[in-house]
């Protein structure tokens, strides 16, 4: 198996759930995450190894998903998602996992300043280091720091909102 063929199976999933996240449909997040893979081909020599393939990886798919977003007005995008949620008929494994308090996490996730959306996504549910997480941003370890904490403060006010409470938010 080729480098190229292995970063493809060591690291699609993690990819794409974590484009998944930032643009809540699955068919860009499909194409994002395709069009990171052959960037990181095309720029295979820019890899100079002073992180991981992953965090280099995640580095890619960071400015690519950025770039989505600068191409298209955030308006446009939330009317697109939503016609396609409308138009797409969700299987009963699909509906299991979009429950109302999946709904909400993400949604709360979604009211959220993009810098502290990207932060609390690397951080907690990809499970980067701070250093990993400051190479993908181009953040200090500081700001990587400082924006966790401010980020996870107002993610749990976002929750509280949509009406969970300590209970919820720590259940297992």
């Amino acid at each position: 198996m080729t480098n190229r063929e292995q970063w493809f199976h060591n690291h699609f999933n993690q990819i794409y759930s974590y484009i998944l996240l930032l643009v809540n449909d699955a068919h860009t997040a499909e194409d994002l995450t395709q069009e990171t893979f052959l960037k990181a081909i095309r720029h295979e020599q820019t890899f100079k190894g002073q992180s991981s393939v992953k965090t280099w990886l995640f580095r890619i798919a960071y400015t690519t998903t950025i770039s989505y977003f600068r191409k298209k007005q955030p308006f446009t995008h939330f009317l697109d998602t939503a016609l396609l949620r409308s138009k797409h008929d969700l299987s009963p494994e699909e509906t299991t996992l979009l429950n109302a308090q999946q709904k909400e996490f993400y949604a709360a996730l979604q009211r959220l300043k993009p810098s502290y959306q990207q932060v609390i996504v690397l951080r907690k549910i990809q499970e980067f280091s701070i250093l990993e997480t400051a190479t993908i941003l181009a953040w200090t370890e500081g700001k990587v720091k400082m924006s966790l904490s401010r980020a996870l403060v107002a993610f749990k006010k976002e929750l509280e909102k949509g009406g969970f409470t300590n209970e919820t938010l720590f259940r297992r």
